[in-house]
């Protein structure tokens, strides 16, 4: 059988149907060789690589919550961002303690951004809480983390959808799962500043998706449907539904590729 790797891309609370994606695959019995995430694609990857059970890593959502989520966003001082990223490391070191990336059982990369270079770094060794945290960091909310004499940010800035880190890892063939804000889902009848700024950002990351897409092609591209009701950090909703769901439709495809 061929290698299968998996790409997941950034995209905040949507990031849940990443653990949906997962439980298909468990489901039908696909091993799974690689997985390259961004941001939020890096957590769920690297919390499922670690072993990590999947009713787990949904419920870490539930358990933050919205009001342990604004706690982690206190401010700095002095101000290099709105959070040191501390709460990142509290609720994910319980699950995985100081397990390194090298240990894992499956080959893993959480994909972040040199703050100097601009350049995708990823991050395959190493403790995997400081990884995860390095790829979160969204900027201006989060301090840079710090990794070998680097300042890295959130890897969905330049890299969104991973598909050649996956490639890299060995993946023979590569699942990629969007879970970003489409521009035209966000409504902007009365334009403020934030949603502005949000809307800048929704742009971007969607366009450097869709060109990564295209320079490094996946076999497969899913992206999940998830209605009128997208997750939210205090509402997952259904978002881990819309994941199996996209990720069951495509199966059969996956299966006779990597047994091609």
């Amino acid at each position: 059988m061929r290698r299968l790797g998996l790409a997941l891309s950034s995209g905040g609370p949507r990031g849940v149907a990443h653990v949906g994606v997962l439980q298909a695959l468990s489901d039908a019995g696909i091993p799974i060789h690689a997985i390259a995430g961004a941001s939020v694609g890096a957590q769920v990857g690297g919390l499922y690589a670690a072993g990590v059970p999947l009713d787990d890593i949904a419920r870490l959502w539930r358990d933050m919550g919205f009001t342990k989520l604004a706690r982690g966003f206190l401010p700095t001082f002095p101000w290099r961002g709105w959070s040191s990223g501390e709460e990142v490391r509290r609720a994910l070191y319980p699950l995985v303690g100081s397990v390194t990336i090298e240990e894992l059982p499956i080959r893993y990369a959480a994909v972040a951004t040199d703050l100097r270079t601009g350049e995708a770094v990823a991050i395959t060794r190493g403790p995997l809480v400081e990884a995860v945290r390095a790829s979160v960091s969204v900027p201006g909310l989060f301090v840079p983390a710090e990794w070998e004499g680097r300042f890295l940010l959130d890897g969905g800035v330049v890299s969104p959808l991973p598909v050649e880190v996956a490639r890299a890892l060995g993946a023979e063939v590569v699942l990629a799962v969007d879970v970003l804000v489409p521009p035209t889902e966000k409504s902007l009848v009365r334009p403020n500043v934030f949603s502005v700024l949000f809307q800048m950002a929704t742009i971007f990351q969607k366009r450097v998706a869709e060109l990564e897409a295209q320079v490094y092609p996946p076999e497969i591209l899913i992206s999940p449907d998830f209605g009128d009701h997208a997750p939210t950090y205090s509402d997952v909703g259904s978002g881990v539904e819309a994941g199996y769901q996209a990720a069951s439709a495509v199966i059969p495809d996956l299966k006779a590729l990597l047994e091609d």
